[in-house]
């Protein structure tokens, strides 16, 4: 019988036959077939238990999210409200229906959208997203309040981006983010979107076929678009932002995101260049029609849960 000393705990590797996961006999490096509720730490030379879970509030919670300042913000028993230690809430706007909220940050704004209804949160309350008239005139017949889109929200570069099926619509620029021109502010993708991610110099949009990157932050001066990844997004809500340099010690610090598709988890960085961070690793066959992630900055971790 061989004796093995396992000192070093490389991740998971849902991808190898699980009697057949890489081990190093020099090193006692090895990966994991299976990693339930324990925490890899210490670059991967000590295991330790996951602490439980403690229930802290009451209530149907959905919807969570945090804005770039740290605000949080979720729906509570269909209350959308802003979330505060303890947790305490606070109301912000009672909803009429039951679609999945997704929000969106533009400085100091946040936008928000159910598919059916949609609004923004500016200085703390919950206020109407369009219902102004143009400024201009002669323009004022093809602007139009944004129709609430649903599925995903962005903002980026002036203008809050968002889908409606496979077209990508963004607001009129110049601050006038209550305003989308009919017939010319949206840009077609190949199928139907599930993400939208920026990076300084670009958009980032994830589809039924693929993940795109549209180069540039003018649409109107045309942004080129790139294939990426031809792997889809697994689920809508799998994405975060994150910092580049989070991602590794040897790229310089600018926005950078990360969602997970069937071969694992990607990296999105500026110029379309897209990392697989668990290459030959971590394989997600199965489906999921929605997921939530998480991105903890003290321990560099992304946590994804994906839904069937």
């Amino acid at each position: 019988m061989m004796r093995l000393a396992f000192r070093v705990f490389r991740g998971l590797d849902t991808v190898s036959d699980p009697q057949s996961v890489a081990y190093d006999r020099r090193s006692g490096a090895c990966a994991l077939a299976v990693a339930t509720d324990v925490e890899i730490l210490d670059s991967g030379r000590r295991l330790a238990r996951r602490p439980g879970r403690v229930k802290v509030a009451d209530g149907h919670w959905r919807d969570g999210w945090n804005a770039p300042d740290g605000t949080a913000y979720a729906v509570v028993d269909h209350v959308l409200c802003e979330v505060r230690p303890g947790p305490a809430t606070r109301d912000l706007a009672t909803l009429a229906t039951l679609g999945p909220v997704r929000f969106a940050a533009l400085g100091d704004l946040v936008f928000w959208d159910n598919g059916v209804e949609a609004g923004l949160i500016q200085d703390g309350q919950a206020v109407a997203w369009g219902g102004k008239l143009f400024p201009v005139a002669s323009e004022a017949g093809r602007h139009v309040s944004p129709a609430p889109g649903g599925g995903v929200l962005a903002g980026f570069a002036g203008r809050v981006w968002w889908a409606d099926g496979r077209d990508l619509r963004y607001t009129a620029g110049a601050g006038r983010w209550h305003f989308y021109k009919t017939g010319a502010g949206s840009i077609p993708m190949p199928a139907d979107i599930a993400m939208l991610r920026p990076v300084d110099n670009g958009l980032y949009v994830g589809t039924a076929l693929g993940v795109y990157f549209l180069a540039g932050t003018d649409p109107i001066k045309g942004m080129p678009r790139l294939l990426a990844s031809p792997e889809p997004v697994t689920a809508v809500g799998s994405d975060v932002a994150v910092r580049a340099d989070a991602l590794s010690s040897r790229i310089p610090p600018a926005a950078a995101c990360l969602w997970t598709s069937r071969s694992g988890i990607h990296g999105g960085l500026a110029d379309g260049v897209v990392l697989n961070l668990t290459h030959s690793q971590v394989a997600m066959d199965a489906p999921a029609l929605r997921a939530a992630a998480v991105w903890l900055p003290s321990t560099r971790r992304y946590v994804v849960v994906l839904h069937p």
